[in-house]
C-alpha cells in the first residue's frame, strides 16, 4: 500500500468498517486499517454518497470522460492487464440514499448518475459497492483533480431526459428510487391493516419484507444493508404521518367537503345559484340567453355555456314572455 499517492482525506472519509476483498465475490468486512491493505474497498459510507463510480470496461477506459466531453474526475483507477477502469467523481455535498424524507436529492442524483453512465458507456451490471482502492499498488491510479462538484455543476453537462432508469433494469441510485416509490405508495393503505396496540413491530417486519421482495426484481439488488435502511426509513415515516387520528381528520374533512358539495349542487338544481357561485345578474345575461335560444340552442347548452344552471334557464325564458 502507498499512502502517499491516495486522494486528499480518502482514508478518513471512509466507513469504518468497510466491504473490502483481494477476490472478487469473496466479500469481507474490516476495520479499515485492514481493508485498507485490499484491492478492492468500499469508499461510500453506508447509506451515504460522497462518490459517484462508473465501472468502464474497455481499452481507453481511463480518458471515457474526455472522450465524452465531460468534466475531470476525482480519480481512475486502471488494471493495467486489460485497461479496464473505475471513474470517481467526488461530491461536494453528501447526501443519505436512505431517507423517506430527503427524496428528491436521491432522484436528482439518481438522473445525474444514470445519464453520466450513459455518456461514459459505463458498466450498468456494476454494484456499485466496491471499487478499486486508489492506495493498491496493482492499479494504475491517476488523481485529475482535487474538484468536488455540486449535482448542478454535473447536471450542466447533462441531457436528464429519460433518467433514471426505470424497472428491473434501474442500477445505481435508481434503484433507491424505484424502492421508495414502489413501497411508499404500497405503504399508505397497508399500515391500516396494522393499526392496534404495539403494532409497530409487526408493520416494520411488513414493510422490510415487502422492500425485500421489490429488490429481488431488480437485475443487480442493492446490498441488504441499504434494503434495511429504506425499510426502516419507509416504516418510521409512515407511521409518523400516517395514524389512526389523522386518518380519522381526513376523513371528516372528506366528508365535509362533500356535504358541502353536495348542499351547493342542490342549490343549483332548484335555480337558486349559478354554477360559478353566487346569484346570476339576470338583467345582464338574459339578452344573451335570449339570443342563444333564439339560434336553436338547448337550455342545457345555453346554461354550460354561460355557468348557470338549466333550472336557471327555463325559470327565465318562462318570466321573459
Amino acid at each position: 500500500m502507498n499512502l502517499a499517492r491516495c486522494p486528499l482525506d480518502f482514508i478518513n472519509l471512509l466507513p469504518r468498517k468497510p466491504y473490502c476483498t483481494d477476490v472478487l465475490g469473496v466479500t469481507d468486512i474490516r476495520p479499515k486499517t485492514i481493508a485498507i491493505n485490499k484491492k478492492y474497498i468500499q469508499i461510500n459510507q453506508p447509506c451515504m454518497t460522497a462518490y459517484l463510480i462508473f465501472d468502464i470496461d474497455r481499452e481507453g477506459a481511463v480518458l471515457a470522460w474526455h472522450d465524452s466531453n465531460l468534466p475531470a474526475p476525482y480519480w481512475t483507477c486502471k488494471n493495467p492487464q486489460n485497461g479496464h477502469a473505475h471513474i470517481i467523481y467526488r461530491l461536494k455535498i453528501p447526501f443519505c440514499t436512505s431517507s423517506m424524507a430527503h427524496l428528491e436529492p436521491i432522484r436528482y442524483a439518481a438522473a445525474i448518475q444514470s445519464a453520466l453512465a450513459q455518456r461514459l458507456k459505463a458498466d450498468r451490471g456494476y454494484a456499485g459497492l466496491l471499487t478499486k482502492n486508489p492506495c493498491h499498488p496493482h492499479w494504475q491510479y491517476h488523481q485529475w483533480t482535487e474538484y468536488e462538484y455540486t449535482l448542478d455543476e454535473l447536471a450542466n453537462y447533462l441531457d436528464l431526459r429519460g433518467h433514471p432508469i426505470k424497472g428491473p433494469e434501474s442500477f445505481g441510485l435508481g434503484r433507491n428510487c424505484a424502492l421508495f416509490d414502489n413501497v411508499r405508495h404500497w405503504a399508505y393503505k397497508a399500515i391500516r391493516e396494522f393499526w392496534g396496540p404495539n403494532y409497530k413491530h409487526n408493520w416494520n417486519d411488513a414493510v422490510y419484507s415487502y422492500v425485500e421482495a421489490i429488490n429481488a426484481q431488480f437485475i443487480v439488488p442493492l446490498p441488504i444493508s441499504e434494503v434495511r435502511a429504506i425499510a426502516k426509513s419507509v416504516s418510521k415515516w409512515t407511521c409518523r404521518k400516517f395514524t389512526p387520528e389523522r386518518f380519522r381528520q381526513s376523513q371528516a374533512a372528506k366528508g365535509k367537503k362533500g356535504g358541502l358539495a353536495g348542499l351547493k349542487e342542490n342549490k343549483a338544481k332548484a335555480g337558486r345559484i349559478s354554477k360559478g357561485g353566487g346569484r346570476p345578474n339576470k338583467k345582464a345575461l338574459l339578452p344573451k340567453v335570449l339570443e342563444l335560444k333564439a339560434a336553436g340552442c338547448s337550455n342545457r347548452v345555453i346554461a354550460e355555456s354561460l355557468k348557470l344552471s338549466p333550472s336557471t334557464i327555463s325559470l327565465w325564458l318562462r318570466t321573459s314572455d
